[in-house]
């Protein structure tokens, strides 16, 4: 008898019943129908699968109990920011349903995988979470610090001219003349600001906003593309005046040369309205181009003003985009006896008007 009374109290106890509860069996001697089941650790029933009267298997959940005093946030960073995020490192976050408070927690672990559909890494922050404020599946904006901690060289995200191969910040050299630089960034900051690595150096004047004149787009396209890596050529300036109004002339820009060219020619025609000029030009060398006329776009409507119908000109233009072609200074030049006009084979209808 008292290895059988022993052995079903070694039941009682391989079902988790407490020492109490055995003991308050052993004293009382009496049978209870019903047996409390009590749970190893205290917090909030987030799900409940049981009802009275059910079966339950061996192995099945019938209650999931949390511990809500801390909680876990998973936050996704992007694949490019990964890098910079450290574990240990301080998180601020901010909930939409308490706008006037900030949480602060640590980066406890970075998963190892990636999650391919949206380029990010979850990252868990662990935080305290007084009074239960935040509830579970909560959405949360995260501020991670990842700064090295030491002052760095920044300049406004709108000084940046991201030509899709490299980056360029326009500096300022003296009153009126601006030099393109290509520069290396770095992290990104508040209030738009931007971590320059190389390139500008502390104190200079950088250009923030389009707040002058330049002549042409594409002047400053050229500029930007003569940026050779390896050059040893002097960096081209680019002045916010036409280049005709401007006296004395600046230096000529080796990048401009380039891809600039230059003819001789008389003026067809003039629409000032869609800001075009027909001219009778002759042979243009540096495009093996013969004497022809057509129809070139001007920079800016002012190179127009002093232009009438039969004057010889000289100018400069360069192309824009494919079959464009764009007038960058324009002046009166002596009379020149026009050669033959031919056809341009590599006109089309939608750019230029080829005239025999």
């Amino acid at each position: 008898m008292k290895q059988l009374a022993e052995s079903s109290l070694a039941r009682l106890r391989n079902w988790d019943l407490s020492p109490e509860q055995v003991a308050a069996l052993v004293k009382t001697g009496q049978a209870q129908r019903t047996i409390t089941f009590r749970s190893p650790v205290s917090g909030v029933v987030t799900e409940k699968k049981a009802l009275q009267g059910m079966r339950f298997m061996p192995g099945e959940s019938l209650y999931q109990v949390t511990d809500l005093s801390s909680v876990w946030v998973l936050a996704d960073v992007f694949e490019q920011d990964i890098g910079r995020v450290k574990t240990g490192a301080l998180a601020s976050l901010k909930i939409n349903a308490y706008p006037e408070r900030t949480f602060k927690g640590r980066i406890t672990y970075i998963y190892p995988t990636l999650k391919a559909e949206t380029r990010t890494v979850p990252v868990r922050i662990e935080l305290v979470n007084p009074g239960q404020l935040l509830k579970p599946a909560m959405f949360a904006q995260v501020e991670l610090q990842t700064g090295a901690g030491k002052p760095v060289l920044t300049i406004p995200d709108s000084a940046v001219i991201d030509t899709g191969l490299r980056r360029v910040v326009l500096v300022q050299l003296q009153e009126g003349r601006f030099e393109p630089r290509e520069v290396k960034l770095g992290a990104r900051g508040d209030n738009n600001d931007v971590e320059v690595q190389e390139g500008v150096r502390e104190g200079e004047q950088v250009v923030v906003a389009a707040n002058f004149l330049i002549d042409a787009e594409s002047n400053l396209k050229a500029a930007i593309g003569g940026l050779g890596s390896g050059s040893s050529s002097p960096p081209a300036l680019i002045s916010p005046l036409p280049p005709a109004a401007t006296a004395p002339a600046a230096p000529a820009a080796p990048a401009a040369a380039a891809v600039g060219h230059k003819a001789h020619g008389k003026v067809d025609s003039i629409d000032a309205k869609a800001g075009t000029v027909s001219l009778e030009h002759g042979p243009v060398p540096s495009l093996k181009w013969p004497a022809m006329t057509m129809e070139f776009q001007v920079a800016n409507s002012s190179l127009l003003k002093d232009l009438k119908p039969g004057a010889p000109v000289a100018f400069e233009f360069v192309e824009r985009k494919p079959g464009e072609w764009l007038i960058t200074s324009i002046t009166p030049a002596p009379a020149k006896p026009p050669a033959a006009a031919t056809r341009r084979p590599r006109a089309t209808a939608a750019t230029s008007k080829p005239r025999c």
